[in-house]
């Protein structure tokens, strides 16, 4: 009995011995101060030296100099307080190869047993310099892209500084040539003449005075650096209905909306965007006896849906993304004055609030222009 409890023993320890030398991962068995008691197949193989050499030799030997010192913490924090630990080491191999390693400790002893350890490593050289190639990758990618922005905001105060001077100089011709045709319109007056088409020109002048300063007005809004805050709709509501009393003298409108919601944004952003809807639908309800002008307030996910409903012409809704464009218009401008460009401020400032805009509208039965604003603090304001 005892007889064949031996053999079952010797036949298990065999098979243990077994399947360490042939493990696919690299082993060594180790003594308390990092002596090397015995070495795998992989081991040897790792080491670029036969298994004979390496036994009775510190595994220090075969680390560089920077990994000696966390191999012995390892060592000591293994028999001094947790059983197993792992680290990251630097095998030199016999050829002077450097290979990253990582090394994982498994105390091994028992009551009856010398004390030991098992360290099994796992070669991440390759992993190590495909991560290092990619740090080098991304820190590259990340200064190509900080010399790219800094080109291009180069390249775009430059733009920005012709197109200021070449404003100061079209506001400078076209008020040369108004003072001429005052001047000429005085002489012909004089003359008892008529001057049909000298008032043709002044409104063409008008008109190139006024998309001088609807660019500028474009421009600045770019430029405009949004702070985010809760803002009142409504205290804006009432701060552009006062900026429009000349436009509202003498109109028959009537408003009719529940109170509007507090959103997260920019309030001078805010007031362009309200002040240019209302004098949109003040523009075309001109035809109307009485304007009715509904505000809209929806509610979805981390958006407030505000929309301005008129009772005005209306647009055909396949054109509906023109009106956004730069220079865009829906009705002919003999009709309906405007240089195209107030409804692309309005996108561009929505869109930089991380909201949008947009319109919905049908021919001779009236439009709704609505913007989408946060109603969620700290969100993200370009």
């Amino acid at each position: 009995m005892l007889e064949g409890q031996v053999r079952a023993a010797e036949a298990n320890a065999r098979q243990a011995r077994r399947l360490f030398t042939h493990s696919p991962q690299a082993a060594f068995l180790l003594t308390p101060e990092g002596r090397v008691l015995e070495a795998n197949v992989q081991a040897s193989l790792l080491l670029g030296v036969p298994a004979s050499r390496s036994a009775g030799h510190r595994l220090g030997k075969y680390l560089t100099s920077a990994s000696q010192g966390p191999f012995t913490a390892l060592l000591k924090q293994v028999f001094a307080t947790t059983p197993h630990a792992t680290t990251e080491l630097v095998l030199l191999t016999a050829d002077g190869t450097a290979r990253t390693v990582l090394a994982a400790v498994h105390r091994t002893d028992a009551d009856d047993e010398a004390p030991g350890c098992q360290l099994v490593v796992t070669n991440v050289t390759s992993l190590k310099q495909a991560h290092h190639h990619l740090l080098n990758d991304v820190e590259a990618l990340q200064a190509s892209i900080q010399d790219q922005t800094a080109r291009n905001q180069r390249l775009e105060a430059e733009v920005w500084e012709v197109i200021q001077g070449t404003q100061l100089q079209l506001n400078l011709q076209l008020g040369r040539l108004q003072s001429a045709l005052r001047l000429h319109q005085k002489e012909v007056e004089a003359a008892g003449g008529t001057f049909t088409h000298l008032e043709a020109t002044q409104d063409v002048l008008r008109s190139a005075f006024a998309l001088v300063e609807s660019l500028n007005q474009y421009m600045e809004a770019r430029q405009l650096r949004l702070r985010a805050g809760s803002v009142d709709l409504n205290r804006v509501l009432t701060e552009v209905v006062k900026d429009l009393q000349v436009v509202l003298r003498g109109r028959s409108v009537q408003w009719s909306s529940a109170a509007l919601p507090t959103v997260q944004g920019d309030g001078r952003a805010l007031r362009i965007i309200l002040r240019e809807y209302v004098s949109n639908a003040l523009k075309f309800t001109r035809t109307r006896e009485v304007t009715q002008l509904q505000w809209q307030v929806e509610e979805t996910g981390d958006h407030y849906l505000i929309g301005l409903q008129d009772n005005g012409v209306g647009f055909n809704q396949r054109q509906k993304d023109e009106a956004f464009e730069l220079f865009g218009r829906l009705h002919p401008t003999g009709t309906y004055e405007g240089t195209g460009i107030g409804l692309a401020v309005v996108r561009r400032l929505a869109e930089r609030g991380g909201g949008r805009a947009w319109g919905e509208g049908k021919v001779d039965q009236g439009a709704t222009f609505w913007v989408a604003c946060l109603n969620v603090p700290n969100r993200k304001v370009e």
